[in-house]
């Protein structure tokens, strides 16, 4: 079966490179790339790279996670419409043939 969706959870101190060149990989080859960043993995959502990621997927990231490290409101500035609560993870492995977690 060949894979046309990937899912990507980030709930750990992942390189984001390397999840940005997965994601842009998957993207050229026409895959669908979900993203989602929850737990530990919200703290590289301060890196500025995150905006590179956003043209090759759907990038989601957990609100509890983001209120435990006191980065709501610097991540709503600028990914307000990306929040999304902890069901996220369960949609996006519903609607992925593969997924990674990091």
């Amino acid at each position: 079966m060949a894979v046309s969706n990937l899912g990507i959870l980030v709930k750990s101190g992942a390189k984001i490179d390397w999840v940005y060149n997965l994601a842009r990989a998957a993207f050229s080859r026409g895959k669908t790339v979900w993203v989602h960043f929850a737990e530990n993995g919200v703290l590289e959502l301060r890196e500025q790279q995150i905006e590179n990621l956003m043209p090759y997927a759907r990038v989601s990231i957990c609100k509890s996670s983001a209120d435990r490290f006191g980065l709501s409101q610097q991540l709503s500035q600028r990914f307000g419409s990306c929040f999304a609560p902890a069901s996220a993870v369960a949609e996006m492995v519903r609607a992925c043939d593969r997924y990674v977690v990091l």
